[in-house]
């Protein structure tokens, strides 16, 4: 069996998983992120004793522990450098310390990085060693998977895909202190940036002129409308979605993934979306990419991130992938 935690700032989702990645039970708990987040840990440890007696378990029945924190990790020592939603400050050695409250091997990794990890495994990806998750929520995220690995890159900013520059006008400024980023026109936020952006402009007649005039405008709005055929609405859907196809065509080159998965709020638009994006996608992409490689919406929802969380310990500990 398998343990797995994705710590989220709300929220922790916590499993207990098989062998095989199949969830045995899952549950949630609150995050206490009082007093420095300094309780998260343990609250995560005890809950999962508690639940392991109810299926007549015990910790040392587990092969190890993977957990998914929303903040940068350096993988290979397992410290996170800060996460403001767990009121974590600094560098925090997550491994080592859930090592010596559990006894078990324990690997931590980024939250976007193991959903990636559980779209591969049991979701979208089919178990292809090539995948590539890009989440489309507030903002934009996501993770690289190369010969069944995830990639970290020297500092473990590999798979931070909002931000390769798509906007040359630089229109938007992003959290990360730049502009241009795909989280400014491709995220939630991107698609109602763009849609005042070009109401503004192009002064189109909309079913959405009075969301825009009133700022109460939500993403969900734009491509609600864009469904049912309104003309301003469409118009924004198709820019985001030729943003996405660029960096997309960029994703195809470096990695060559046999799937592109689309997960986040944003993804609930669904096949509409997909086929917007596919559009521009095939006239820009390196055809050798292109050819192999297939846009999907991810399938797993909020269970990515712990079957994810427990793929780490099936790739890392009972495989022995280093």
């Amino acid at each position: 069996m398998i343990l797995a935690a994705d710590i989220g700032g709300t929220t922790c989702k916590l499993g207990i998983v098989d062998n095989d990645l199949n969830i045995i039970k899952k549950w949630e708990i609150v995050t206490n992120t009082e007093d420095n987040g300094t309780h998260i840990l343990k609250n995560v440890y005890d809950s999962f004793v508690k639940h392991l007696a109810t299926v007549n378990l015990k910790i040392e029945d587990c092969a190890g522990v993977g957990l998914g924190v929303p903040g940068p990790v350096d993988f290979e020592s397992g410290t996170i450098n800060g996460a403001i939603n767990l009121n974590w400050h600094g560098k925090i050695n997550i491994k080592s310390q859930f090592e010596k409250l559990s006894g078990l091997p324990v690997y931590v990794d980024n939250d976007a990085n193991v959903a990636t990890l559980g779209e591969k495994f049991k979701g979208a990806g089919r178990n292809e060693a090539n995948v590539v998750c890009v989440t489309l929520g507030t903002g934009v995220g996501g993770g690289a998977i190369s010969n069944h690995q995830l990639v970290h890159g020297a500092t473990g900013a590999a798979g931070e895909f909002g931000h390769i520059t798509v906007d040359t006008k630089q229109r938007f400024a992003c959290n990360c202190g730049k502009r241009g980023c795909l989280e400014t026109v491709a995220s939630a936020t991107g698609v109602v940036n763009l849609t005042y952006y070009y109401y503004e402009e192009l002064q189109f007649e909309t079913v959405l002129k009075d969301a825009i005039q009133e700022k109460s405008l939500q993403a969900k709005m734009v491509f609600d409308a864009a469904k049912d055929g309104d003309e301003f609405a469409l118009y924004v859907i198709k820019k985001v979605a030729k943003h996405l196809a660029f960096a997309f065509s960029i994703i195809s080159v470096m990695t060559n993934p046999k799937y592109i998965i689309i997960g986040g709020g944003v993804s609930r638009a669904g096949q509409f979306l997909v086929d917007h994006i596919e559009t521009y996608y095939k006239t820009m992409t390196f055809a050798p990419a292109a050819e192999s490689t297939k846009i999907v919406t991810a399938t797993l929802g909020n269970d990515a991130g712990m079957i994810g969380a427990a793929g780490l310990i099936k790739t890392y500990v009972m495989e022995g992938n280093k």
